[in-house]
């Protein structure tokens, strides 16, 4: 465990409140939104924390409209980064939960955030696990209007199930997971999309270990996804293999891989050509290779320089539990509300500098979208972030950040033929924000905020307001940097990229 880490007697309790969230409850916690985005004290500590907040926010334009009314929320939320391994159970936690209520009746009382975290029981340690694991984010209906609750679906994402690991030698280790999921999601939006739905997963993996930091493997994983809401959406069954090379050492994290990926999407309508013929349904398969660059490198003692460059089929729910299982910070589009697995291509450059009192962390990236049926829906997202932390004394911080985001729509009709995408809807945003942070002792702290976001051609927003945070757990000396990026729409965004 990190140093710093939960202590002890609490540890237990941590573990049954982990069990207890992976119970679908759509409810409880919702996507980290642009609403919400100035109520973050996840990071005030390092290593793992779990920590109460709450405060006032005023924002100027809380329907986002151009022109919006004055608004002030109050909020109340728990914070955590929490691991631990042990010999009968290991967890892990990300999230970010808060309960906004808006003072002046604009929308209902709700909860903001978001929550990924998993359990491991081992029952025969080393060999047969049970695992819980419970995403939760939200789903835009419409990528090209602004994130408000009325433009939002929760997803709650649970997983369960079994894993086998096998050990025929000292190097090497075969793992299998037989896997249910129920992916349930809610919307009060008239725009409400069902995309409710069962998941059947396989997964095999077996890895050769070379030395201690060295090692081969190849995977092999097939998902059945079955939609509770068949006249909207179709099943659709999703298969891949691949083989790559991992290393990790004291400077360098690397992963390379490559391989093969096939969807089968059942039930297609397809209206066949020709006076009097008649509608058919068929299944469709698409083919794509995937391959995946993820490399972390700490150029000199202060400078780390990351790149990840990946292929691969997904799907919207699917895409954001990525961002918590990448080794290259990343900072993803918010997915939108389709029930469609798509072929995402990822590219991300991250740059980060760490001195004595100030850093800066300096993100660009691109995520090509190309869905397999309706292809009206394909985009191209293009992000850019910006972090400067400065240590102004040892209880007082400061940060200023900035983010870029332009998203364009392409596409072609499904029968045209190989016929060129066609330009569509775009949507250019900006954020940008400072901060103050006090340390007010060992676990109260206390933030004063400032924040504006805006839409070209849409709106403009400007928040104000002050938090106080109080840590339940980790309670640690203030650090120079661990505050998240300030991106509008981007949910992963919020992680910090030192974990």
């Amino acid at each position: 465990m990190r140093p710093g880490g939960p202590r002890p007697r609490y540890r237990a309790a941590l573990a049954l409140w982990l069990t207890v969230v992976t119970v679908p409850a759509t409810a409880q916690v919702a996507l980290w939104t642009s609403q919400s985005l100035m109520s973050q004290t996840a990071n005030n500590y390092p290593g793992d924390h779990l920590a109460a907040y709450g405060g006032l926010i005023y924002t100027d334009n809380v329907q986002r409209t151009a022109g919006g009314s004055s608004q002030t929320l109050l909020l109340l939320g728990l914070s955590g980064d929490l691991s631990h391994q042990g010999t009968r159970l290991d967890y892990r936690l990300a999230s970010n939960l808060a309960v906004l209520h808006y003072i002046g009746g604009a929308y209902p009382t709700q909860p903001t955030g978001y929550l990924d975290g998993a359990v491991y029981l081992k029952i025969v340690p080393g060999f047969f696990t049970w695992l819980a694991r419970e995403t939760f984010s939200q789903l835009q209906l419409d990528p090209f209007l602004p994130t408000t609750p009325e433009n939002l679906e929760n997803a709650n994402y649970l997983t369960t199930g079994p894993r086998f690991t096998l050990r025929p030698t000292l190097r090497t280790s075969v793992t299998l997971d037989a896997l249910y999921s129920y992916l349930v999601t809610s919307s009060s939006s008239p725009r409400y999309v069902n995309l409710d739905n069962h998941r059947y997963e396989g997964n095999l993996s077996i890895e050769r270990a070379f030395s201690e930091a060295a090692k081969l493997y190849i995977k092999a994983d097939y998902a059945k996804v079955d939609f509770k809401d068949q006249v909207e959406n179709n099943n659709y069954a999703l298969g891949s293999a691949s083989g790559g090379y991992r290393l990790s050492s004291g400077r360098t994290q690397l992963d390379i891989s490559g391989g093969y990926s096939r969807v089968h999407v059942y039930d297609v309508l397809v209206e066949a050509a020709g006076a009097g013929s008649r509608e058919t349904r068929e299944t469709q398969t698409f083919e794509t290779p995937i391959w995946r660059l993820d490399v972390s490198r700490l150029i000199t003692p202060s400078q780390r320089l990351a790149l990840l460059a990946s292929q691969q089929f997904t799907d919207p729910a699917a895409a954001f539990r990525l961002g918590f299982d990448q080794s290259v910070p990343l900072f993803a589009p918010q997915q939108v509300a389709i029930g469609q697995a798509f072929r995402q291509r990822t590219f991300v450059l991250s740059w980060t500098l760490q001195g004595p009192r100030t850093s800066l962390e300096v993100g660009l990236a691109e995520y090509q979208e190309r869905y397999v049926l309706s292809t009206v829906n394909d985009r191209n997202v293009k992000l850019a972030n910006v972090l400067l932390t400065r240590q102004l004394s040892p209880v007082l911080s400061w940060d200023i950040a900035a983010s870029y985001q332009d998203l364009q729509q392409v596409g072609a009709p499904s029968s045209a033929g190989g016929a060129q995408p066609v330009a569509g809807q775009s949507a250019k945003l900006f954020g940008a924000g400072t901060d103050l942070r006090w340390q007010v002792g060992q676990r109260l702290a206390l933030r004063f905020l400032y924040a504006h976001s805006s839409q070209q051609d849409v709106y403009r927003d400007n928040q104000i307001g002050v938090t106080a945070s109080w840590s339940l757990l980790g309670a640690q000396p203030p650090v120079t940097q661990a505050f998240p990026g300030l991106t509008p729409i981007s949910p992963v965004s919020t992680q910090s990229p030192y974990h």
